[in-house]
Formats: C-alpha cells, sequence, structure tokens
C-alpha cells in the first residue's frame, strides 16, 4: 500500500516537472505601455510593464530583466537604482525578482529619458523561470516593441530676432479683410499667373506681359523654408532646432504655418494647433538629416505654387552665391522678401 502511494506521488511529482517544464516562462504574457512616444532631449517619460501569469500553477521564481542602450537615462530614486539597476558602458538593465501565484501579475514602472534627438527602441527584456524541482532554468527573450521619438532641442542663439517685426505683422493682418482693390505695382509676366491677373493696359504700354502685384490681406500663412541640401551635419542640426522655435513662435502668435523641406523633413501642409505641432516635432526627430534634392528644386516648387497671402522664412545651412541668388529669385515671385535664417547668425 505505501509502495503504491509513494508511486502515485512519483507519477504526480513528475506530471508536474513535466508541465512546469512545458509551461514556465513560455506561457508568461508580458505587456508594455508607455506614457507618451514623444519626448524632448531630458524629458522625463514613463514605461510600463506588466507580468502575467494566466495558468493555474504559481511560479516560485520568476526574473524578470530590461536592458537599455546607454542612450536611456534612468530616472529613479537611489533606493530603486540601488535595488533593481545595473549596467555598463553597453547599457543599462534593471532586474526584478519575485514569484507568481496561479493567475496573477506583477506589475512596475520605470522614468526614463533621452538625450540624443532620433527614433529610440527601447531594447530587450529577459524572463527567466525555473522547472518545479529547480532544477532547469527557462529563459525567454524578446524585445521590448515600444518606440519613442525624441524630437530636437530649441535654438538658444539669437538667430530669431529679426522675426519679431514679422510675427507682429502676420498677426495684425490675419484679422483683415482680402482687399485685392490694393494695387502694389506691376510685374512680367512669368506664365504661372492667371490670365485675369495679366493687366493688359500696362501689357500695351511696355510692350510685353505685365500682371498686377495686389496685396492681399487676407489671413497671412508661414512657410517654413527648410534647405537640407548640405553635408555638414552639424549645420543641419541646428536648422532643426531653429525650425523648432520658429514653428513654436508661430504656434503662439497663432498664424498658421506650413513646412516644405527639400529633405527627409518632407512636406507639412498648412495647420495650427497642438496635433500639427506634435507632427511638426515628430517629423524633427525622426530625421536622418538626408537632403533629396536641390534648394534650387525647393524654391521652384514655392514659386510655381503662385501664393499671394504667404510669408516665407527660409532656414538653410549657408547662403552663398547661388543661395542668395535664387532667394531674390523667389523674393520677385510673392509678396514680400522672404526672412533668411542661418545658424549661428543674427539675420
Amino acid at each position: 500500500m505505501i509502495t503504491l502511494i509513494l508511486f502515485l506521488l512519483v507519477i504526480i511529482l513528475l506530471v508536474i516537472e513535466a508541465f512546469s517544464l512545458w509551461g514556465g516562462s513560455r506561457r508568461l504574457e508580458v505587456e508594455f505601455d508607455l506614457d507618451t512616444t514623444l519626448v524632448e532631449p531630458g524629458e522625463v517619460a514613463t514605461l510600463y510593464y506588466t507580468v502575467r501569469n494566466p495558468q493555474l500553477l504559481p511560479l516560485l521564481y520568476v526574473g524578470f530583466t530590461l536592458y537599455f542602450d546607454p542612450n536611456v537615462k534612468i530616472c529613479e530614486s537611489k533606493e530603486f537604482r540601488r535595488l533593481h539597476v545595473g549596467g555598463d558602458h553597453s547599457g543599462t538593465s534593471v532586474e526584478h525578482h519575485f514569484f507568481l501565484l496561479g493567475h496573477s501579475r506583477f506589475s512596475g514602472k520605470l522614468h526614463f529619458s533621452l538625450d540624443k534627438r532620433g527614433l529610440h527602441d527601447l531594447g530587450r527584456y529577459y524572463l527567466e523561470t525555473g522547472d518545479f524541482f529547480g532544477l532547469y532554468p527557462i529563459i525567454r527573450t524578446d524585445a521590448v516593441c515600444k518606440k519613442v521619438v525624441c524630437t530636437s532641442e530649441k535654438s538658444q542663439g539669437n538667430e530669431l530676432d529679426v522675426l519679431g517685426g514679422e510675427i507682429g505683422d502676420m498677426s495684425v493682418r490675419r484679422f483683415l479683410i482680402d482687399d485685392p482693390t490694393i494695387l502694389l505695382g506691376y510685374r512680367d509676366y512669368t506664365g504661372r499667373e492667371p490670365m485675369k491677373q495679366i493687366s493688359w493696359n500696362q501689357t500695351a504700354k511696355v510692350g510685353r506681359l505685365m500682371v498686377r502685384q495686389n496685396d492681399f490681406t487676407t489671413d497671412r500663412v508661414a512657410v517654413v523654408m527648410v534647405d537640407m541640401d548640405s553635408s555638414q551635419r552639424s549645420l543641419l542640426e541646428q536648422c532643426l532646432k531653429l525650425v523648432r522655435s520658429v514653428c513654436e513662435l508661430l504656434e503662439e502668435a497663432k498664424i498658421p504655418y506650413e513646412l516644405m523641406s527639400n529633405g527627409d523633413l518632407l512636406s507639412i501642409p498648412e495647420g495650427i494647433g497642438r496635433a500639427h505641432l506634435f507632427y511638426i516635432l515628430r517629423r524633427l526627430g525622426l530625421s536622418r538629416l538626408a537632403g533629396y534634392t536641390t534648394f534650387e528644386n525647393l524654391v521652384e516648387r514655392c514659386v510655381r505654387r503662385r501664393r499671394s497671402n504667404c510669408s516665407y522664412i527660409v532656414i538653410t545651412p549657408s547662403v552663398g552665391p547661388k543661395d542668395r541668388a535664387l532667394i531674390d529669385y523667389l523674393g520677385g515671385h510673392i509678396d514680400s522678401r522672404p526672412i533668411v535664417i542661418v545658424p549661428g547668425t543674427e539675420a
């Protein structure tokens, strides 16, 4: 009788051992969540994590480790760091050790920040459990599968001083009524203007096609033009900072604005509001500083549109003779001369 009981007990233990080997970490469910997907350098974000045991059997030991690359800075108390944080030059690890009853879970959160602009993966996790007898460790690993975009910093220079008067002018004009009867003058017909804009009287006087240049006092739209056709990455990084600062100034003044570039910032249509600014800040963070076409092509795109209620703000890494000629060419086809902002200069 005792032999039979012992035999049955051994069978039960072997079944539990086999079930623990088959289950363990493979059946644990791991979930992650973020309080935000867009941060600026140094801003603290929060990663939430949960390890859930969906099976009936308890797990007497679970080791849960998060591995982050060196760009991720852990922002926790000294006591938390002493108990859970480790790492070296290759990155930082956050470790937890606990047991899980059947149909229970372990939850935690981690505050972190990023110092480098770009798209960041939040590393990997390792989940370790043991069999029922503690003889065979079972390890499972996978990516955290959460990404955070760190946008560009704000410009700290005085390059934006030149915008003060222009933004004030746009803020006033946006409340006025469209009055195309105010004639500023005439200029040569380029082939892009509508036929109704041609002044036949002026054409007869000078012997060539001339078009009217009216004063349109509708809502002014700011067009932020970004020249990314440069190999100087440090200057392009400064340009991204200027783009952010310019867009935030326009947002504060409630002036609609759009973004046009010849690189991987792409072109973002006219808009205003938190969602519009969010999308631009995200594009700044995702940029790899890649230029797709020339500044000349970007200027041609703006000229072809022939929008008369726009104020153009040109942000470029440098201004050479050819660039200056292109800016003058753009200024000859719009209502007002473009404002040029170059990193490290006041105007």
